[in-house]
């Protein structure tokens, strides 16, 4: 029978709020709670950004709590990201018991487009004692 992989965390390097930070995701149920500005909706959008790199299907906006648009200078994905390079990675365990590590690099594009460069990668054969954190940040 064929096992279900797992994700075992999320990290992200160089988005607003975060510079260089790893959730760990339990098998089960994994929660995102936190106050207005905490950094939920950057997270999940980081998660999908990984799973998804695809500008094509992307779309984030910035809403209030009654689901309103706001007139926040947050604008999509370009609005969520510092500038320079920035990753979104999630390190997960295949139905095969292997580690993979898969992620986007990203970067905004200079201009008033508000456009965003996104490269995927995937990394396999890492010893589980390399964190994502390691091979992102010097």
């Amino acid at each position: 029978m064929i096992e279900r992989g797992k994700f075992r965390s999320l990290t992200l390097v160089n988005w607003n709020g975060f510079f260089a930070r790893t959730f760990d995701l339990d098998e089960l149920v994994t929660t995102l709670s936190g106050g207005n500005g905490a950094g939920k909706s950057t997270t999940m959008a980081a998660f999908v950004t990984a799973l998804i790199p695809d500008l094509t299907l992307l779309h984030f906006r910035n809403t209030t709590e009654a689901g309103a648009t706001s007139g926040s200078r947050d604008k999509g994905l370009h609005g969520k990201l510092r500038a320079g390079v920035c990753y979104s990675v999630l390190d997960v365990i295949n139905s095969r018991h292997q580690r993979v590590v898969v992620g986007v690099r990203l970067q905004q594009v200079a201009g008033r487009d508000r456009k965003v460069d996104i490269k995927p990668f995937a990394i396999q054969g890492l010893p589980t004692s390399i964190l994502p954190t390691q091979l992102l940040t010097e």
